[in-house]
């Protein structure tokens, strides 16, 4: 009797608290849409804006663009589905302004001739992005400028495919100045985002850079790729364990172990733990390596431009793997040219262990290396021979040697 007495109390009270949500608090959805109405000042009476976010759909995540969006006498309106917070960006005069979105009703504020001082209310971190602003937003804005000049002499120049240029000096400093931001604010809900740009930042390797304005290369104090890594896992140890229970601060946990391992792979890259990845073969099927492991030793192939391997290549893998059975590794090829219909019929002719991939872009936010899966690796010329064992440590890494029959700087 008392258990059934219990039982209708509780279900009383989960009422009476959804009616004072519902009474109190009329913006918050209990579905997994938003709507964002936006303002944009001095702007012509009819225009065109960029509005892109990230959604969350079966456990990944997903990046949605509305590339047109009307905006008419300055307002315009969204709506669309996201299962948590989750990052999105307006481009306003050439600037991608960040901001976020969750399952309620958004309004977000924007000064064309002042884009830095963005405005967002109706969510849950309204307060923390004031503070994003404020303290970071602006001094980004700062850097704005040179950023763009860099961007444009990047992709301009005739020189810009064989020099880094400016923005990665620039783009660097941007990540010391949001790391610091991240260590005064430990209890943001939006420090996993904040955290994961500095990660993506902090995968850009340099250690020189080209002047625009003396047009001269300059060098700086060598970078490597994830050098701040030990620094970056300092804070995400401090932050609170409800972070985590959230999709963005599991992948930050995810993201933030595989830069670590892949920055121990690059120190000391014989005897280290392989960095895993999965990819889309060009037969459309999908390879994850770490399947192969305790399994299959492993033999990469960067860059497999060429279908038909020379005398060379055949003589290196014939060396490499001789002291393996041949039902005992797997070959996956990763090249970085199109050339999917070649290579469907050469690996028809070979058997169920060999795979090739094409380095291509990924639509997945958040997932690091999305466009070179050689940059994972310690390779320091191309193309080279990856062996990895079966207990997915790198054993050999072979560079190859175009012409003549010598192999270049291998590593035992």
């Amino acid at each position: 009797m008392s258990d059934s007495i219990n039982m209708k109390f509780r279900v009383k009270l989960k009422v009476i608290i959804l009616s004072v949500l519902v009474q109190f608090f009329p913006s918050v959805c209990f579905s997994d849409s938003f709507e964002l109405e936006g303002e944009i000042l001095n702007v012509p009476d009819t225009c065109y804006v960029k509005v892109v976010y990230d959604a969350l759909s079966d456990g990944n995540w997903k990046r949605i663009s509305h590339d047109s969006i009307l905006v008419k006498d300055g307002a315009f309106s969204l709506s669309g589905q996201t299962g948590e917070l989750s990052p999105a960006y307006i481009v306003i005069n050439k600037q991608h302004l960040r901001f976020y979105i969750e399952p309620t009703k958004i309004k977000l504020q924007v000064d064309a001739y002042k884009p830095y001082n963005i405005k967002l209310s109706g969510t849950s971190i309204d307060d923390e992005f004031r503070t994003y602003v404020s303290d970071f937003y602006m001094c980004d804005s700062v850097l704005a400028v040179k950023f763009q000049e860099a961007v444009n002499w990047e992709y301009d120049s005739e020189y810009s495919l064989d020099a880094p240029g400016m923005y990665s000096l620039l783009v660097h400093k941007k990540e010391k100045k949001l790391l610091d931001f991240c260590k005064k604010h430990l209890r943001y809900k939006i420090l996993p985002d904040l955290l994961l740009q500095v990660l993506e930042i902090d995968m850009d390797p340099w250690n020189a850079y080209y002047d625009v304005k003396k047009h001269t290369m300059k060098e700086v104090s060598k970078r490597d790729v994830f050098s701040g890594i030990n620094e970056i896992d300092k804070v995400i140890k401090k932050l609170p364990a409800e972070r985590f229970a959230t999709s963005m601060g599991k992948i930050l946990l995810n993201n933030a172990s595989h830069a670590k391992t892949v920055y121990n792979c690059r120190k000391k890259p014989i005897g280290a733990e392989a960095p895993t990845f999965t990819a889309v073969t060009s037969t459309g099927d999908t390879v994850d390596i770490i399947k192969f492991r305790n399994k299959k030793y492993v033999l990469l192939y960067f860059w497999a431009d060429k279908i038909e391997e020379t005398a060379n290549a055949k003589k290196l893998v014939k060396e490499m793997t001789e002291h393996i059975p041949s039902n005992d590794i797997v070959r996956i090829s990763i090249s970085s040219v199109l050339v999917g219909e070649e290579w469907k019929k050469e690996i028809a002719k070979r058997t169920s262990d060999y795979f090739h991939v094409e380095e291509c872009f990924s639509s997945d936010l958040y997932q690091l290396f999305v466009n070179h899966i050689s940059s994972m690796y310690p390779i320091s010329t191309l193309p080279a021979y990856v062996l990895i064992n079966k207990e997915g440590k790198i054993s050999r890494i072979c560079p190859l040697r175009i012409s003549g029959d010598a192999v270049l700087n291998t590593y035992n």
